[in-house]
């Protein structure tokens, strides 16, 4: 007892306290001493125990919240992989090893087919101390459904554990053209400084899209998970007429304490696909310098030695993608600055190649009317990118949304005023 009270009255400013002293400062497995190191158990990083303050410091940062919220469900999982019953034969053990190597692959994005390889199917019996491991198909028929029980099971406890909760839902298509229908739940921020941290419920197939088919599957899955509906403090969307249907018509009534909130990064790429379809001769230049490049390393390569020669950056142009924000914007910026970079270069091409597509962008590259939209481009476009990423990022604090839209719509006023008068 008295070891321990003189442990604790050390001050923080001590210069000749020992890494054992400190650890017992804090709780038991909150660090560990190594060879004259103080450890944290969870970071395994080499924290200064020289003072007591950046021992604080570090069990107060984000990073540190993170990897032991990661390290409590990866237990829970455990946990729940140890308590699932036994169906396919063999000893306890070998069903939780090939369960939480399922459990690992899927996690890392790695195909289970990969465990027929001969090298690590070799390795792992080797240093694992397994006996022969099935086969993918063996693993993918029996152990994939208990790796995802587990999961499951994990999840819905990670969620009763946590306070308020938002639903956030977004509808895509997948490769075979199905509607696909993602559920997230996002827990909210317990203390100042967290950063939201998703979680995919559930990926739901739709035959259509609409209010009542989004409507029901909602439902469907909080009453999976067990979630509360009185815990809903926000049904978040994108802005589409379907998702506004769906939370005045079925899900308002049931979500007491949740509002409606459409997503400001949805709303403000909708402002940015209005400037896009007004650009029509700037569009037209984006798409054919696309074309002129996609599937022709030829080109490109000759493009790189024409920058080469002229001194510039050697950075091949774009390719702007519908469904990547801010894409168009960045390719149109780089056209700007290499207007007559293409109208020298598509020049000597047309010797070689008499394509219309040639032939379309020396003309767009000479047209007024492209030169004009390019230079009302380069004062819009940098500050619509800008507020674009910064409402892609999980930082927003919900009151300065409507400051920045307020601040956007006098931005813009501001420079038609300027632009008419100059005018």
């Amino acid at each position: 007892m008295e070891d321990t009270s003189q442990s604790r009255k050390i001050s923080k400013t001590a210069t000749r306290i020992r890494p054992e002293d400190r650890s017992k400062q804090f709780e038991d497995g909150t660090f560990r001493v190594d060879t004259g190191r103080l450890l944290c158990s969870v970071c395994n990083v080499t924290v200064d125990f020289t003072r007591k303050h950046t021992c604080l410091k570090h069990l107060n940062s984000n990073t540190h919240k993170r990897r032991k919220e990661q390290q409590v469900f990866a237990s829970a999982k455990r946990a729940s992989l140890e308590n699932l019953d036994v169906s396919t034969g063999g000893t306890s053990e070998r069903q939780v090893f090939l369960t939480g190597l399922v459990d690992a692959f899927a996690g890392a994005n790695i195909p289970l087919h990969a465990l027929d390889n001969r090298n690590l199917r070799s390795f792992l019996q080797a240093n694992f101390n397994s006996e022969t491991i099935p086969t993918a198909s063996h693993l993918r028929r029996f152990f994939l459904p208990k790796a995802f029980e587990a999961h499951f099971i994990a999840l819905k406890r990670c969620l009763a554990n946590r306070g308020a909760l938002a639903i956030v839902c977004d509808e895509t298509t997948d490769a075979e053209d199905r509607y696909i229908l993602n559920v997230l739940a996002v827990p909210s921020c317990e203390k100042q400084g967290d950063k939201l941290d998703a979680l995919l419920l559930e990926c739901v197939v739709l035959e259509k899209t609409n209010y009542k088919t989004v409507s029901e599957a909602i439902l469907r899955v909080l009453f999976k998970y067990e979630i509360p509906t009185l815990k809903i403090s926000a049904f978040v969307t994108d802005n589409a007429a379907y998702m506004h249907k769906a939370w005045n018509c079925s899900l308002r009534p049931v979500l007491l304490n949740g509002v409606h909130v459409t997503c400001t990064a949805h709303i403000l790429n909708l402002i940015c696909e209005v400037w896009v379809s007004s650009f029509q001769e700037t569009n037209r230049l984006v798409s054919a310098i696309k074309k002129a490049f996609t599937a022709s390393p030829a080109r490109k390569a000759r493009f790189k030695q024409f920058l080469r020669e002229k001194g510039a950056p050697q950075k091949l142009p774009p390719a702007p993608v519908l469904t990547r924000w801010n894409t168009w914007f960045g390719a149109v910026l780089y056209h700007a600055d290499h207007l007559e970079d293409y109208s020298e270069f598509f020049s000597r091409e047309l010797g070689s190649s008499a394509s219309s597509n040639t032939s379309e962008i020396i003309i767009l590259c000479g047209s007024v009317d492209v030169r004009q939209q390019l230079d009302q481009l380069r004062i819009y476009a940098p500050h619509l990118m800008a507020i674009l990423k910064k409402y892609e990022g999980t930082d927003i604090k919900a009151h300065l949304v409507i400051d920045d839209l307020t601040q956007l719509i006098e931005w813009f006023d501001a420079s038609y005023t300027d632009t008419e008068n100059l005018a």
